[in-house]
């Protein structure tokens, strides 16, 4: 059963993150500034990655995004915030991140990817709130 707000599809690709300036935030890597990760599922809340670093839950990052396959001819430049971290065994980490500036031209380009790629069919079930 669909228990999800939104759809949400597996994709493969690789994502850059950068950690933003400034004194808000007290997180480094030994790593430098920036890292990549694989990216695991999308929708137009959020993104899945899998992770060699632990990322604390709130920190705020800079995504970076190849929009080719999701039919852009950009980089799709984002604000994310890690909404869980969690270890997996010989994997390393899947973290949940929540887009939070993600602009109406991306959301669009984001659900046409899920409606094309989602394997299920209509109708999704909605649970009663």
């Amino acid at each position: 059963m669909e228990t999800r707000i939104v759809a949400r599809v597996d994709i493969d690709l690789r994502i850059l993150f950068r950690l933003p300036e400034g004194p808000t935030q007290q997180f480094a890597l030994a790593a430098g500034k920036s890292f990549e990760a694989n990216a695991l599922d999308i929708s137009v809340l959020g993104i899945g990655v899998l992770s060699r670093y632990f990322l604390p839950h709130g920190l705020i990052l800079d995504l970076e995004i190849d929009g080719k396959l999701l039919g852009l001819n950009e980089v799709i430049k984002v604000k994310g915030e890690i909404r869980y971290c969690r270890y997996l065994k010989d994997v390393g980490y899947r973290c949940g991140i929540k887009f939070l500036d993600l602009s109406e031209d991306y959301q669009k380009a984001i659900t046409k990817f899920i409606s094309t790629s989602e394997r299920r069919g209509e109708p999704r079930i909605k649970l009663a709130e």
